[in-house]
């Protein structure tokens, strides 16, 4: 029973060459270039054994899949797909009948040997019983013999192998081959000879004969393989399908008959100019050479002291290399990273891994650009923000065979990004505030005077009372500008260094009750008692015009929001510690706000509910620090807050003053 194989993909060289190859396998090859065709050739044609496609068409045409999985189902013929990681998934949850997957940008030999095991084993092994063809390497190099061997190994060819032209040419005659690979440069008979002496010999005249050497051949490469008679000259390059396609071409011709050389391309000649050739190849070689190691050099200097690590992905055998420089980035030790593209699939975030993998697809596929962002585990646990970009390298039949980049940690660039974006959020937010808390006051004030200027102007005599009344709310208003510019020149100077004191003897209990005198009014406007508790005699060396400042902080806060509930102060003392509690029962803060209470502009509450600048609690805290104290916050939300602060009676430490 003879295979028959049904390739479902576009016309172009990649397919033509899969062609050929099963073709010389003695295979019967049918062809599709889309799924309503396959399900045409499945009903219509001689049974089908395999049916190899692309996963592209596949997925782009949703629409006949009911109709394919009828016909694969009805022929029994097994369906292989080729497609890379990304898209498999999606195959799979087609409902396709996909017993296989190839991936792109395998050789195509692999890809030979591949529908070989794909295969049903009655067809395999009838395929196996047939006549091979019979190839005769001639090659005096033994690396180049043996990786052709391994080229040729999936086609299972009879490979006849001689180190040099004059056993070539007497294996040829002993065992006629169907076809000839022969180097140009050989000791005893070279390839052109040989091929001359393969022309003039009758039995051996029209076996096909392809030149090979390691260098692109020019035009008087050309002009002497077509005089002696050759079907082809080939560059041979390790892992390159052209050597193979040749073969497989010019397997089914006929070899040409010499034409008459001429004289003055005799091969002599064109052997002493190929060596010339080749001396000055060796000399570019060289300095090539010495260039790379500079480059090297320079690229790892670069690399090393940056924040990016390389990957190279090998796409034919799927096998990854990463960098020390990106292991050392992940926590990770070379034995760690099993080295293939699922395992660094596996260590992106799973929010981020179908976009990596599509972005993968897209430029192997189409060439779309691969710069993407997304978030890599590290061995420690957590995630790393990265960046990654990379090019694909293509073969002559434009596939994918070899893709290498770059993957950055931005982790921290992304943290200060974030805090710089918030620092310019809250400055944003803080100028809005102080804007308006300015322009409060200001509008009161404007309006005072335009008032008593318009009385003045429109009465002949106005009453002292009335100007008093006037002047007086006029001077709160200033009072209140004079006290938000203190308070901005204060926060401002403290940034820059710790406030200054004026320390002397002072009674810590003396300087809460004169607070609590002047806020009285204060708090009976927003209707709370202030009730004071247990304030001791406390005398310590500190700053009382300072100290005034952080008790009038605590209680304007505290009537702030606890209004119509009391206020509590306590002062209590020990024989080198004074602390200071200042309690409301009001809105209380939430538990995510408490640590950053005292940072600047920070506040627990929104600006637009309760005003503020968020510099009050920040300038307390400078104050207590400065004098070597301490400032703490406990509160539930809803039932209030206590502030206790904590004061050295003697003072702030040596230096700090």
């Amino acid at each position: 029973m003879k295979p028959s194989l049904l390739l479902v993909e576009a016309p172009g060289p990649h397919r033509e060459l899969l062609s050929l190859a099963c073709q010389g396998q003695g295979w019967r090859v049918l062809l599709a270039e889309g799924v309503e065709p396959l399900v045409q050739a499945l009903r219509e044609s001689p049974p089908v054994h395999l049916v190899l496609a692309v996963g592209s068409l596949l997925a782009s045409a949703a629409g006949p899949l009911d109709a394919l999985r009828e016909a694969l189902a009805a022929s029994g013929a097994s369906l292989w797909v080729e497609a890379p990681p990304a898209e498999q998934g999606a195959l799979r949850r087609s409902g396709l009948p996909v017993v296989g997957f190839l991936a792109p940008g395998m050789s195509l030999g692999a890809r030979v040997e591949a529908v070989r095991q794909a295969l049903p084993r009655e067809a395999r092994e009838a395929q196996e019983r047939r006549s091979s063809l019979r190839v005769l390497v001639a090659e005096d190099d033994p690396v180049y013999r043996k990786l052709l061997q391994l080229a040729l190994a999936p086609f299972r060819f009879e490979i006849m192998e001689a180190e040099d032209g004059l056993f070539a040419l007497e294996l040829a005659r002993r065992h006629p081959p169907d076809i000839v690979l022969a180097d140009v440069l050989m000791p005893r008979l070279d390839g052109f000879r040989l091929c001359l002496a393969l022309r003039q010999d009758p039995r051996l005249a029209r076996v096909p004969v392809i030149l090979t050497h390691a260098t692109a051949p020019d035009e008087l490469d050309l002009r002497m393989a077509a005089n002696v008679g050759a079907n082809g000259f080939v560059r041979r390059a390790q892992g390159d399908d052209e050597l193979v396609a040749t073969l497989l071409r010019e397997s089914r011709a006929e070899g040409p008959l010499p034409a008459p050389a001429h004289g003055e391309l005799s091969t002599e000649t064109h052997l002493y100019s190929m060596v010339r050739q080749l001396e000055r190849r060796v000399g570019l070689l060289e300095q090539a050479e010495r260039t790379a190691r500079e480059s090297e050099e320079r690229y790892r200097l670069v690399v090393s002291g940056s924040y990016d690590g390389v990957w190279d992905w090998d796409v034919r055998n799927q096998r990854m290399y990463w960098s020390p420089r990106l292991l050392e980035m992940l926590g990770l030790k070379p034995e760690d990273f099993p080295g293939t593209s699922e395992a660094f699939l596996a260590r992106v975030h799973p929010e981020d891994r179908d976009a990596v993998a599509s972005a993968l697809a897209l430029h192997l596929e189409q060439g779309a650009p691969y710069d993407v962002s997304f978030r890599l585990k590290h061995e420690a646990g957590g995630y790393r923000s990265c960046v990654s970009r990379g090019r694909a390298i293509r073969d002559a039949q434009g596939r994918p065979v070899r893709m290498a980049g770059i993957i950055g940690d931005v982790t921290e660039q992304l943290r200060l990004y974030r805090e710089a974006r918030e620092a310019v959020r809250v400055r944003d937010e803080f100028l809005a505030v102080a804007a308006h808390e300015l322009r409060t006051p200001l509008a009161a004030l404007r309006l005072r005077v335009q008032g008593t200027a318009a009385a003045l102007k429109l009465e002949r005599q106005v009453a002292p009372e009335r100007l008093e009344r006037a002047l007086v709310a006029a001077d709160r208003q200033v009072q209140r500008l004079a006290d938000l510019v203190e308070g901005l020149l204060d926060v401002s100077q403290m940034q820059s260094h710790a406030p200054r004191l004026n320390l002397e003897d002072v009674d810590l209990g003396q300087v809460v009750r004169d607070v609590v005198l002047r806020s009285e009014e204060l708090a009976a406007r927003a209707g709370c008692l202030l009730v004071v508790r247990d304030v001791a005699s406390a005398v310590g060396r500190w700053d009382a015009l300072r100290l005034g400042q952080v008790v009038t902080h605590l209680l304007v806060n505290a009537v702030k929001f606890g209004p119509g509930k009391p206020v509590e102060l306590e002062v209590q003392a020990d024989e080198a510690t004074a602390w200071l509690v200042v309690r409301d029962h009001g809105i209380g803060i939430a538990p995510d706000r408490v640590d950053g209470l005292f940072r600047r502009f920070e506040r627990a509450v929104p600006a637009r509910n309760y005003g503020g600048l968020g510099l009050g609690l920040y300038r307390l805290y400078r104050i207590v620090e400065a004098h070597g104290g301490e400032v703490a916050v406990t509160s539930t939300l809803g039932q209030g807050a206590t502030f206790r602060v904590r004061l050295p009676r003697a003072g702030p430490p040596v230096g700090h003053a």
